[in-house]
């Protein structure tokens, strides 16, 4: 399990600034959206992230004579088997937990600058609910609710063609 996106503060902005972009981005695209971070410094740790198997080369593009490399998350890198979460560490499973959440808050982000642009009212929900249930109601909660969940996602998946993309996050704290 690689959770070394905690390492510097930069590297965590340049993973934020690429979640949900598939088409990934080039050196410059980072700089002009992380103006705090001087290029050479963005450089270095773009690096540095694909040493860790953080990130990935996507493409190359052309920028006038230079050729410039696309770079993406690494997905593969984020994703935890249960036998690593059942053996990771306290700090690294806070640290994931982090990673998890400043996923969603970009997520909301995004969404709210793209409400801005376009006038649109906010259908954005938010819960928080405790629930007193016996351990066995509450498997059953679970294993309901992932049936739900996978139900949901395969529909999604015939319906690619469709653009507006629902994020639907739920933690479960037994």
């Amino acid at each position: 399990m690689n959770l070394d996106l905690f390492k510097n503060q930069v590297r965590f902005k340049i993973a934020l600034e690429l979640i949900d972009r598939d088409e990934g981005m080039s050196i410059m695209q980072l700089n002009k959206r992380l103006d705090d971070v001087p290029q050479a410094t963005l450089y270095r740790h773009v690096n540095a992230m694909l040493q860790d198997s953080l990130l990935k080369v996507i493409g190359v593009q052309r920028a006038g004579k230079v050729e410039e490399k696309i770079y993406a998350l690494n997905t593969s890198g984020y994703k935890i088997k249960e036998e690593d979460w059942t053996s990771a560490t306290y700090d690294e499973k806070v640290n994931f937990v982090s990673l998890y959440f400043m996923y969603i808050l970009q997520n909301y982000k995004n969404y709210q600058e793209t409400l801005s642009l376009t006038d649109s009212p906010d259908q954005a929900t938010f819960s928080l609910v405790k629930l007193n249930l016996p351990d066995e109601t509450f498997r059953t909660f679970e294993s309901e609710l992932a049936a739900l969940l996978e139900k949901y996602h395969g529909l999604s998946a015939h319906h690619e063609e469709v653009e507006t993309k629902r994020t639907v996050s739920l933690v479960i704290i037994p």
